[in-house]
């Protein structure tokens, strides 16, 4: 089972290598390993299984959306399997969970990898504009005046 935990210091070398190994990340220069460390954006966590971390995520608040970023292993680390099944059995719905709870209307991505824009697309993320896919959710909480 996949568990949600705190980015520490520690964590950093194998970010670091990881954004190396990253075609999409690796030339960004506002994307480092620091700056996913827990207490940056609205919330930060590495998904872990029993193997270890599969992904390094992090949740900036947009007004009433939340922005997703994520840092993959290179896939040699971290099989496309172990990552999916990390992610469909607490990353996403963790991150959900979160979103509701804060009370946001969203959680929001950017990205130009189809294989990512396919996964998420079946996990209801649909494309928004640019290179923005949204997932929004369907129950928020009704604001009712007096009369209900």
């Amino acid at each position: 089972m996949a568990k949600l935990i705190p980015i520490t210091e520690n964590h950093i070398p194998q970010i670091e290598e990881w954004i190396k190994a990253d075609e999409w990340h690796k030339n960004d220069p506002t994307w480092s390993a620091e700056g996913l460390l827990t207490g940056n954006g609205a919330l930060s966590f590495c998904l872990a299984d029993d193997e270890g971390p599969t992904c390094f995520v992090i949740l900036y608040d947009e007004g009433k959306m939340l922005r997703l970023s994520t840092q993959f292993a290179p896939e040699e680390i971290v099989s496309k399997r172990r990552l999916v099944t990390a992610l469909l059995s607490t990353g996403i719905p963790g991150i959900i969970q979160f979103g509701k709870d804060k009370d946001y209307k969203g959680i929001v991505y950017e990205s130009e990898n189809e294989s990512l824009i396919n996964f998420m697309s079946k996990q209801g993320f649909k494309p928004v504009g640019g290179l923005d896919y949204a997932l929004i959710f369907e129950n928020p909480r009704l604001i009712t005046d007096e009369r209900g």
